[in-house]
Order: structure tokens, then C-alpha cells, then sequence
């Protein structure tokens, strides 16, 4: 029986799928449906049953007038079964044969036709509409058909892998099929998709892009869930507010629309001066609004000699492969800190380089770092290999912790069998307790480990985790646009190896840099590859701990190589940065090799390729020259005031009843979805959450999110508007 994700909506539209032939569409669509005991609808072969229609009728596809008034009287219909493949034309099931590659050469050509399409539309969201709880996916679902949806995805994948999935679909129902064909076709496919108004390579705005190239069908199936998920969290419980009269007042008296009419938004002077002295917090608290302050978490270091297993531990810990492991020592060289939670109580997982008191160079500074993170955790984890046994670093470090403060807890890893058991009393000597047999690699232990942790902890945390000191930039990139240049030009020596040769930074590096105004932790990262998955060995671990660069920095510097076309790659980069909430500055790079009829192409990929930013900061700079260097350390400023600002919730009230006033969202089934209140939940980055009576559509909240920053600013940082859909009370 397939098991029900008991968070997920229990009707309507749970999904819209979106995305060439070929990406996997119809295999993770049918296979999410029946995971979530969901109905399944392929509008997708809606457009292919048309063709076959059209073909049989005798009727040439360049025809467009005989096109259209076939397609006018066209008779299907297509089966939600999820596990059904049926699709009726006239009554015929006709699945096997809308598949062939005479339809297939020809679906574009009809698809393109506007009329066509018009009717087609209709009928797709009249089968979307008529499903109870679905997931639907199809062409241009997410853009044009379904543009409302709740939660939408746009599957994506090379030409290449998506020809040799339709090579090997044909080879496998019996089909003649030639690569160089398909490949042929899919290209021209896309040409043909590409020249029209609503491309269905273009995705929708607010649609989640997963590419497929080099993900195993379980993975996307996994990544779908995720999002259908994360939509569903949306939602708030229905439970009695804890102060009826206080929200009985903002149903009532901020925006209870009789008439759903914009004037009805607006507020008697009297209902006006009752807001400004509303008791917001008390409004929050009816709610349910939770604000995510700086918790105090108590922190477990995990420490011990190179390659004994220690971050396979800690991603045992975090239940999550966040560590980076490898059969390697040395892999891990920072000491990188976890957010975990065992059995509702969350702490810091610290993971630490290998500790040996005899090395030099960098290991005697990863070294360091381990001791750093001894000296400040609330509990320490020590481990060593049960199968090398006891060795003279283990000895070392043994003698150092019997001294320690805190608790220490023994952990004897790699024991994985009961035979391995006798090993383990040899660990004794060391004189810092019972060790704890576990094996990270199958998860043994680990859970009994955990719960000695959690009983060791204190009752208050040694370190707060607010951040404290100089605030951390990460340069970022792709390859060769002059990153550690501009490390090197601001610390006015060579903290960073630079060359021409892309690739040349593999670490990310910390320098603290005094500006004008401040101190700064600048971090050089490694350029992120196009496709991380591409990358083998050392490449592979430099976009991993970029990537981590990123999430831990507060304010990232994106650089574009200002002499050449901004590229797909800087657009993945942007993204990286945005979906992560740091706050971001844009800085044009190599500005002296930039010519007249350079910068005039430039600011038209600018307008084209970065429009969805108009919210950063541009600073047009040459590493090589220094200029306009001194601009950037203003930016960085006024973005991470932006990342900390935060408006108070009558503030943020009175704007959005008189922007609501102005331009009420679009109603759904002839209702107006009413907006109760909103408040800031929280910030690094800002996110305003509101609370409403139903779904606000995409476009509308990225017009709240343009009003929201023409009026309180927060220039230089991403802000995020969450929707919490209240169910309407009825009143008594």
C-alpha cells in the first residue's frame, strides 16, 4: 500500500510540472501521485492526442485554418489513474500510438498555433479543475494553464540525456530508433519551442527549476516531495487564537470586505487610530507567530586524530550527509558547525580537522582549529579507530582532555560487528571513561551516543551563537573573473595564489582585511562549476566548500567578468546566493578592459539576464587597476543593513492595508482572498509573513514584495513573502 504523507493538502492542485519531452515528467509525476495517494493528469499528451487527430483526418499540420477546426471538435480525454496510461481519442485508447515519431515530429507545429492552443488551455484546466487532489504536468502548466499554482517545478535536462531517454524509451517498446535522429529532433524541438511568446523552455517566475541531467528517478522523486512539502507548510493550523478579542478585531476591523471591493479596505478614522494602538504582540501571540530569535544551543565538538571517522559521525549525528567524507585524510580542514536536534532538544554539531600535536604548515593550523573548538564546546566527543586501536596522538590528546572541564565522552568508531567488541576494552587506559562502541558507516551506537551527549550538556550554554566580530564576505564566481585579485588588491599583499589558469583556488580562504570603516572576514572561494556533479577529487570538494562558504557568510560579492557575456553559469551562481538569503552585491569585474560598444552590450544583458534584480547594488571595478575598490565596503554596509532591518508590525500594517487599498489581489472562485495581518517573522534574510484567507498567487506577492521595498527599502538583500492561509471563521 503506498504510504500517505500525512502533511501534505488533502484537495485541490497539489502540483504543476512543467518542462521539455524528456526530463522524466510523466515517470516522477505518475510515481509522486501514487506516493501521495493522488490523482495524476498528463495535459502534456492533450497536445499530442490533437496531432494524431489531425494526422488521421488527412489534414497537412502547415494548414493552419484545417488545423484549427479539427482541433475545434477534437473528442478526449485522459485517465488520473497514476498507474493508467490511457488516453482516449474518439473513445480509442491511443497512448502507444501519440508516442510514435510521426506525432512526434509534428507536435510542435501544431502546438504553436494560438487557436489551437486557446482551446487546448480550456480543457486542460477544466481536467486540472475536476481532479480532486492531483498532480498535473504538461506544457506551458506552470506559465500559461495553471498559472495559480500552489507549487510548481520546471524539469529541466540536456539535450543530449533527454534524445537518449526517448532513444532508449523507443528501443524499449519495440520502436526502430537511431540517437542521431532523435538527437536531431529534439533539437529541433527546442528551436521551434524557443521562437514562440510562451516558450515551454521558459519556466514561470515562482517555479522551483530541478534539472535532471545526472539525477536518478528516486532523486527527483525525493527533490518533487520535498517541494510539495515545503508548498504545504503554508498552511497553518485552524486551533482557537488565544486572544478571540484582539483577533476578532483584525477580522473585523482591518479588511472584512463585505462586498470584496477595493473601497471596503479602507479604514474609518476611528478603526484607523484603534490600529495604531493595536497590541501587536498580543495579535502575534493569537496567531501562533513565532519569531526565530538567536537561540543559546549548547555546542558538541567531535575531535580526534585524522581519518578515524569523525565526520561520518557527525552526519550520523545530524541524521543528513552534511559533512563532507571521503576515505581520505585531511578532507576536513575548517572546524564547520551543524544545527542538529535528537529527541526535540537542538544543538551545534561542530566537526573538526584531524588533530595531531606533531605536524606543521596547514595541518598544524587545522590542528589549531580543533583545539579552538575543544576550548568552547559544552561537551566533547572524542574518537578513535577501534580497529587501529589506541596510537601515540590518541595518548596525547587523552592526557590533554583529562584535564578538560567539560564532560568528555569516548567513542570507539569502525566497530562493526560483535566480534570487534574485545577491541574496544583496550580504550579503557585512556583513562577518559567507558568508551562507546559505534560504527558511523551502519549507523550503530550512534543513538546511545546522543543520548549521553544530551546528558552532559549544561543548563546554559558556554557561547551564545550570535555573531560577533567582523562580518564574513565570500567572494564568489565562476572560474578566472579575478576573485582572489580583488583579495589581494583590498589586503594589499598576496593573500591568495593567483593565475590565469581557472581553477587555481581550491579552499576557501579566510583574510581579515581592515577597510575605511571596518574590520572584514573575507573569504576567496573556488569558481563553482557549471554542474558540481561534474567535478572529480580535490574540484569536487572546492564547489562543496564553496557552497558552504556561502551559507556561512553574511554578505556575498558576486563577480562578473564585466568584458564577457554574463553567462548561465553567473545567473546559477546569483541563484545560489539568493536561494541561500545572503545579502549580495554585484560587482562588474576587469571594468578596464571594457570598451564602448562592450558596456553598451553589457547593460542589454544586464536588463535581460539580471531584471529580477533591481535590488542590488552595482559597482562597476577593476581588481588589476584598483578601481573604484573603495565603493564596494559602502555597498556591502547598506546591504547587511538591509539583511538586519527589521519593521515593526503596526508599521508594517498601516503600508499594507493602504497597498492592499490601492491594488486588492485578484479574486479566486469569485471570493477575494483577504489579507488578516502580516508581520516581519524574522531577518538575515527579511521575511514577511502574511496571514490571509486564501492563496495569493505569485504575481501578486512579487508586487507586495516591490511595494514593500519602495517603502521601508532593504536594498542589497533578498526578502521573502510567506502566504499562511487561514481557514474563515464563522462568527457567532
Amino acid at each position: 500500500m503506498t504510504e500517505r504523507y500525512s502533511n501534505m493538502p488533502d484537495d485541490g492542485l497539489i502540483l504543476a510540472v512543467d518542462g521539455p519531452s524528456g526530463t522524466g515528467k510523466s515517470t516522477t509525476c505518475r510515481a509522486l501521485a501514487e506516493r501521495l495517494d493522488a490523482k495524476y493528469v498528463d495535459t502534456g499528451a492533450m497536445y499530442r492526442v490533437a496531432t494524431l487527430a489531425v494526422l488521421r483526418a488527412g489534414v497537412d499540420p502547415a494548414d493552419t485554418g484545417a488545423v484549427i477546426a479539427e482541433t475545434a471538435r477534437l473528442r478526449l480525454d485522459v485517465s488520473d489513474d497514476p498507474q493508467s496510461t490511457a488516453v482516449w481519442l474518439a473513445g480509442e485508447d491511443v497512448s502507444g500510438e501519440i508516442r510514435g515519431p510521426e506525432v512526434t515530429a509534428h507536435v510542435s507545429a501544431v502546438s504553436a498555433i494560438p487557436q489551437v492552443r486557446e482551446n487546448l488551455v480550456a480543457l486542460q484546466r477544466e481536467l486540472a479543475e475536476r481532479a480532486h487532489r492531483a498532480v498535473v504536468e504538461g506544457r506551458d502548466i506552470g506559465t500559461v494553464v495553471l498559472a495559480d499554482a500552489p507549487a510548481k517545478v520546471y524539469l529541466t535536462a540536456a539535450p543530449e540525456v533527454r534524445a537518449q531517454r526517448r532513444y532508449d524509451q523507443d528501443v524499449a517498446a519495440g520502436r526502430e530508433a537511431d540517437f542521431d535522429a532523435v538527437l536531431a529532433d529534439v533539437q529541433r524541438r527546442d528551436a521551434a519551442d524557443s521562437s514562440r511568446e510562451t516558450s515551454p523552455l521558459r519556466p514561470a517566475d515562482d517555479a522551483v527549476i530541478v534539472d535532471t541531467s545526472e539525477l536518478t528517478p528516486d532523486e527527483v522523486l525525493d527533490r518533487l516531495t520535498e517541494i510539495v512539502a515545503a508548498s504545504a507548510g503554508e498552511g497553518i493550523d485552524d486551533a482557537a487564537p488565544a486572544d478571540a478579542a484582539e483577533t476578532e478585531f483584525i477580522q473585523a476591523g482591518f479588511d472584512d470586505a463585505a462586498a470584496y471591493g477595493a473601497d471596503d479596505f479602507d479604514l474609518s478614522a476611528a478603526d484607523a487610530e484603534q490600529l495604531a494602538g493595536t497590541d501587536w504582540e498580543g495579535v502575534e501571540d493569537a496567531f501562533g507567530v513565532q519569531h526565530h530569535e538567536e537561540e543559546a544551543l549548547c555546542t558538541v565538538a567531535v575531535v580526534g586524530r585524522p581519518n578515524v571517522g569523525k565526520s561520518s559521525l557527525v552526519n550520523r549525528f545530524l541524521g543528513r550527509r552534511e559533512a563532507v567524507v571521503e576515505d581520505t585524510p585531511g578532507v576536513t580542514r575548517d572546524r564547520v558547525k551543524y544545527l542538529a536536534e535528537w529527541t526535540g532538544r537542538r544543538f551545534w554539531v561542530q566537526d573538526t580537522g584531524g588533530w595531531d600535536p606533531n605536524v606543521k604548515g596547514i595541518h598544524a593550523a587545522i590542528a589549531r582549529q580543533a583545539e579552538s573548538a575543544m576550548a568552547t564546546a559544552d561537551v566533547i566527543v572524542v574518537v578513535v579507530d577501534a580497529k587501529v586501536g589506541i596510537t601515540e596522538t590518541d595518548e596525547v590528546m587523552a592526557r590533554k582532555l583529562q584535564r578538560s572541564e567539560v564532560p568528555v565522552i569516548l567513542v570507539a568508531n569502525k566497530v562493526d560487528s560483535p566480534m570487534q567488541l574485545g577491541d574496544v576494552a583496550e580504550l579503557y587506559s585512556l583513562g577518559l571513561g567507558d568508551p562507546w562502541p559505534v560504527s558511523a558507516l551502519h549507523g550503530r551506537g550512534g543513538a546511545d551516543v546522543l543520548d549521553e551527549v544530551l546528558k552532559a550538556f549544561p543548563e546554559h550554554p558556554r557561547e551564545t551563537s550570535v555573531v560577533s566580530g567582523p562580518r564574513r564576505v565570500a567572494l564568489v564566481g565562476r572560474p578566472n573573473v579575478g576573485k582572489s585579485s580583488l583579495l589581494n588588491k583590498m589586503a594589499s599583499e598576496e593573500r591568495s595564489v593567483v593565475d590565469n589558469v581557472a581553477g587555481t583556488t581550491v579552499d576557501p580562504v579566510d583574510s581579515l582585511v581592515q577597510l575605511d570603516k571596518k574590520l572584514w572576514r573575507f573569504v576567496d572561494t573556488a569558481g563553482l562549476r557549471r554542474k558540481v556533479k561534474q567535478a572529480r577529487g580535490h574540484e569536487y570538494y572546492a564547489s562543496l566548500r564553496t557552497q558552504n562558504a556561502i551559507e556561512a557568510a553574511e554578505v556575498c560579492v558576486m563577480l562578473i567578468d564585466a568584458s564577457e557575456p554574463v553567462t548561465e553559469q553567473d545567473q546559477r551562481i546569483l541563484s545560489s546566493v539568493v536561494d541561500a538569503g545572503k545579502a549580495l552585491v554585484l560587482a562588474f569585474n576587469k571594468w578596464d578592459l571594457v570598451d564602448e560598444d562592450r558596456r553598451t552590450e553589457l547593460e542589454r544583458e544586464i536588463d535581460l539576464q539580471l531584471a529580477h534584480l533591481p535590488w542590488v547594488t552595482r559597482v562597476n571595478i577593476s581588481a588589476r587597476t584598483g578601481r573604484a575598490l573603495q565603493k564596494l565596503e559602502p555597498a556591502m554596509l547598506e546591504a547587511l543593513e538591509s539583511w538586519d532591518q527589521r519593521v515593526s508590525t503596526g508599521r508594517l500594517n498601516n503600508w499594507l492595508r493602504e497597498t492592499i487599498a490601492q491594488n486588492p489581489p485578484p479574486m479566486k472562485n469569485n471570493r477575494l482572498p483577504r489579507v488578516l495581518f502580516a508581520t516581519q517573522a524574522g531577518t538575515r534574510p527579511p521575511t514577511v509573513v502574511l496571514f490571509t484567507t486564501g492563496f495569493l498567487d505569485a504575481g501578486y506577492r512579487r508586487y507586495l514584495e516591490r511595494k514593500f521595498r519602495e517603502e521601508f527599502g532593504f536594498h542589497g538583500t533578498p526578502v521573502r513573502v510567506a502566504v499562511r492561509v487561514r481557514e474563515r471563521r464563522q462568527r457567532r
